[in-house]
């Protein structure tokens, strides 16, 4: 599941060990974050960003999700960040090792 915006004049649960956060108004209504703070990074830009700021977010690994016209939210997957920042390669994608076989000949 991924983060979310909601409206905060609903009170409503997070789903369990999930927090939400006020991002104040987003698309001219009061509006919070719902976001698990294990496993998210969560970044508002307010007014335009701009393509240096763009570049910058996803150049750090965030992705952005939502956008209302003046503002933008990105979101990074801790996990990924702190593997893809010790160099670590996860899943199947991992180089195919050649194999050197020494011995000795007949």
């Amino acid at each position: 599941m991924k983060p979310f915006l909601r409206a905060s004049d609903r009170a409503r649960l997070a789903p369990v060990g999930w927090a939400s956060e006020p991002a104040g108004v987003w698309a001219g209504r009061q509006v919070e974050v719902v976001f698990d703070p294990r496993q998210h990074q969560i970044v508002m830009v307010r007014d335009e960003p701009g393509d240096t700021t763009r570049t910058a977010l996803a150049g750090e690994g965030f992705r952005r999700l939502a956008v209302d016209g003046q503002q933008e939210m990105w979101m990074r997957d801790r996990t990924g960040a702190a593997e893809q920042a010790n160099g670590r390669v996860v899943g199947n994608h991992a180089p195919a090792r050649a194999q050197q076989l020494e011995g000795r000949s007949l």
